[in-house]
């Protein structure tokens, strides 16, 4: 579900609307400023082929951007808005202007479904909102051009005074397009921001059901990805490694037996690898850690402290800062450090992964954050303390992490909130269960802060698990994977 849900109907119904009143009044008094040339004895601006085919050109161009700029949350206000303002104005083109040109507007059309085909397939959402907002920003400036051109040569014709007093309504619609167009150069344009859908990075807190939560989009990745994994793992005694493996803990589960607990000095950094349609790479990262280890983690994660982290991590390597710092977000390089710097790691790790992790963030489209479902479920004082912390963390991740990002709050072992065992994950119940998981955590004040930020940005609101779980002697265990939910994280992410 997404967060603050009310606030984008609201805000898809007004794009609607106002987009086609604002495109209608433009179209209509576009008929006259647009020929204005015509008081002046000449043909207005907007006849000359050059001007007119470029219209053309663009105007079916954008159209279909548009549609692809409606296909992702990032941009769909901002796209609805666009395609209900350009599909009037083509009309106004084609029926009153009669100045559009079918064959180039056809061409630019099939131009503008290969372009914008390949990145909505490819999740390279922000390359392609870039490319949109420089299009758009010609779009703009050529209209402009077109109502400033004429209008300057309907004053030169007939004077200032003498245009106002005599065509008053002409003159007041000169000024209302004007204002149309740099209101939505400010709107849409600027309100542009697309994400790189194809990069994930998960971020939870010590305890929070981490490694589960990596096991169940494992198996996600594995059956419907063509999946496999990529990881790096440092832990105190370098033969205890192979117990910290995806492999490793899928295997312990096959036996019915518990995974091993992360270790004090332990951190894993688990990437799973796989293709959407058989060819399109996606990747979801997660770094699985001890809380006693790494302590404090979500407050450590700042651009403040980031070119410190880098400096003291240059002195330590030998690595000069800028390779460092243009590296360290890749797993690869990370392994690297790993096999060359076996006897500094243990000295450097702590940074080694607050860098890592800060340069994932940054660099990926889609931001997972968890929640632990055992706190949600024990609903006590210290439970919500920790709660309305890591909510305060969360509100301050997001802020330097900006807009141009799409967000998901995962509540995990939903399993010890609500009984799920004969609840099927797509169910109108499972639906309820979320929603009265939600309304608990609205509660919290520093929730309803994330709530407030969705009315800007699109934040999503998920509850998994990965099975029924039972309890044996105080421990939990896992007989199978059977992710529940987890198809609808799925689709957020990819």
């Amino acid at each position: 579900m997404r967060v603050n849900e009310r606030k984008e109907r609201i805000n898809f119904k007004l794009s609607i609307i106002g987009g086609l009143a604002i495109s209608i009044i433009f179209s209509w008094i576009g008929y006259q400023t647009f020929t204005g040339g015509l008081y002046t004895g000449n043909p207005g601006i907007i006849y000359n082929p050059v001007v007119s085919g470029l219209v053309s050109v663009l105007l079916g161009f954008l159209l279909v951007c548009s549609i692809g700029l409606s296909h992702d949350e990032s941009t769909k206000i901002s796209g609805v808005f666009l395609s209900v303002f350009l599909v009037p104005l083509i009309v106004s083109y084609i029926f009153l202007l009669n100045a559009l040109y079918l064959d180039f507007f056809s061409y630019a059309i099939l131009a503008g479904i290969i372009f914008s085909g390949y990145y909505v397939v490819n999740h390279h959402h922000e390359i392609f909102a870039r490319y949109v907002k420089f299009i758009l920003k010609i779009f703009t400036a050529l209209l402009m051009f077109i109502v400033l051109c004429n209008f300057i040569l309907f004053i030169y014709n007939w004077g200032f005074v003498s245009s106002y007093n005599n065509f008053r309504l002409l003159f007041i619609s000169y000024i209302l397009n004007i204002i149309i167009i740099l209101g939505m150069y400010l709107f849409v344009v600027r309100q542009i921001r697309g994400v790189d859908g194809s990069k994930i990075f998960v971020f939870g807190p010590s305890r929070s059901g981490k490694t589960y939560f990596m096991l169940g989009m494992y198996k996600q990745f594995v059956d419907f990805f063509e999946g496999h994994p990529r990881e790096v793992i440092f832990t105190g005694v370098p033969e205890e490694e192979k117990n910290f493996s995806s492999a490793y803990y899928l295997g312990q589960i096959e036996k019915n037996e518990p995974i091993p607990s992360t270790v004090t000095d332990m951190v894993g950094i688990y990437t799973l690898m796989g293709k959407k349609w058989g060819f399109k790479p996606i990747d979801l990262t997660l770094v699985d850690y001890a809380g006693e280890w790494v302590h404090d983690l979500p407050s450590k994660i700042d651009p403040a402290n980031f070119p410190a982290i880098i400096a003291r991590l240059s002195e330590s390597l030998k690595i000069d800062q800028k390779t460092l710092s243009e590296n360290i977000g890749f797993i690869k390089f990370i392994t690297s450090i790993k096999e060359d710097h076996r006897e500094t790691v243990p000295t450097i790790i702590e940074d080694v992964v607050l860098a890592f992790i800060y340069k994932r963030m940054m660099s990926s489209g889609k931001i997972i954050l968890l929640i632990d479902g055992d706190k949600v479920a024990k609903n006590d004082g210290p439970s919500r303390d920790e709660l309305t912390r890591l909510f305060g963390y969360y509100v301050k991740i997001m802020d330097y992490l900006g807009q141009e990002k799409q967000y998901a709050l995962i509540v995990t072992k939903t399993d010890k909130i609500e009984p799920i065992e004969a609840v099927s994950e797509n169910s109108s119940r499972a639906k309820e269960i979320e929603g009265d998981i939600f309304s608990k955590l609205h509660t919290i004040t520093t929730f309803q802060a994330i709530e407030n930020k969705a009315a800007s940005i699109p934040i999503f609101f998920f509850t998994v698990s990965v099975n029924s779980m039972s309890r044996t002697d105080q421990q939990m265990v896992i007989s199978q994977i059977f992710p529940w939910r987890f198809g609808e994280v799925a689709k957020f992410e990819f």
